[in-house]
């Protein structure tokens, strides 16, 4: 972890995550050594659920880790991923508001005076941690829905999206846009990020059998993420062998039982950056369109072999977009 973290520190990365999943290490402590060895790449977890961690220890907790890396946390807070309910059964009620006293909370925190939050959710009375003197980590909220996005425009620092294809932006960004307005604010004022999937790799065909393999965490394949270019029709019937999808990644085949590859094709091609070198022209094309349609940040997932993935990145990512 520290390894690929001062990769991505000397190439000029803005943020390097690390991801909350169960069954996983412990993402802040597996930074720690990072926190301390690396320079100015922000360090942040995703995704952080109210509903498997009290909104006190997670504050205590990043408060500090944010101590330890001088001021260069972030966090990224969500309703509850499928991953976490899929292990502990719980059944998350009132994201929005669970998420919105989450985020308040974290962000109402000072050193110099006493926060007393009472939420519907979730409540914090007389927290006041007088050592936490570093810039306060940044919140991001993770969401697509109008009623989180809004949430967030007024409460948060960024808004994460996940695996939201270009044709989808223009409505994404109309709730934005509303709840900005609603909000005083201005896209200026908000970090707009959308988590997207990295397979670019020197050998073509090694990315484009990681990134078919990969296809059931596209948004899950649900058909709102997909009806923009696969049409109404072809979008429920993906949805209907997302089992099919799930085997492929169980089993660690590129092959999706019972779906064309044509489907297949257009599902990599609109949902990932994969190819080999000769592609990353078209990213960043794609990037660019991203950037005009409202984005100013977006978060590469990367999989196989993470540290050439980081090397790409920055050796022909970063350099074009600069």
């Amino acid at each position: 972890m520290q390894e690929l973290g001062l990769l991505a520190d000397q190439f000029g990365l803005n943020t390097f995550w690390n991801q909350s999943f169960p069954s996983r290490r412990e993402p802040l402590l597996m930074m720690a050594g990072l926190a301390n060895a690396s320079v100015n790449i922000q360090l942040g977890t995703l995704p952080v659920s109210p509903y498997e961690i009290h909104p006190l220890r997670l504050a205590d907790a990043m408060l500090t880790f944010n101590e330890m890396c001088a001021g260069r946390a972030s966090v990224l807070i969500g309703g509850l991923g499928h991953s976490v309910m899929r292990v502990t059964a719980l059944t998350p009620k009132r994201r929005v508001t669970a998420v919105a006293d989450c985020v308040s909370i974290l962000k109402g925190i000072r050193p110099d005076e006493p926060l007393n939050y009472e939420g519907e959710c979730y409540s914090l009375l007389n927290y006041q941690p007088e050592w936490a003197t570093d810039g306060p980590p940044r919140v991001y909220v993770g969401s697509t829905g109008p009623q989180m996005l809004a949430m967030a425009c007024r409460l948060a620092d960024g808004i994460m999206m996940s695996d939201v294809p270009l044709g989808k932006m223009a409505e994404v960004f109309a709730s934005i846009d509303g709840g900005l307005a609603a909000a005083g604010r201005s896209r200026r004022d908000l970090l707009l990020n959308n988590f997207f999937a990295w397979h670019i790799k020197e050998d073509r065909a090694e990315s484009m059998r990681e990134a078919r393999r990969e296809l059931i965490w596209r948004g899950l394949l649900q058909a709102w993420h997909t009806a923009p270019f696969l049409g109404e029709e072809d979008a429920a019937f993906v949805e209907s062998r997302k089992d099919a999808f799930l085997q492929a990644f169980l089993n660690r085949s590129d092959v999706i039982a019972g779906v064309s590859n044509s489907i297949v094709e257009a599902l990599v091609e609109n949902l990932t950056f994969a190819g080999g070198i000769d592609d990353i022209g078209r990213v960043i094309e794609h990037l660019n369109e991203f950037q005009n349609a409202g984005l100013n940040e977006v978060a590469l997932k990367v999989h196989d072999d993470p540290a050439n993935a980081i090397r790409l990145i920055g050796e022909h990512l970063v350099p074009a977009l600069n």
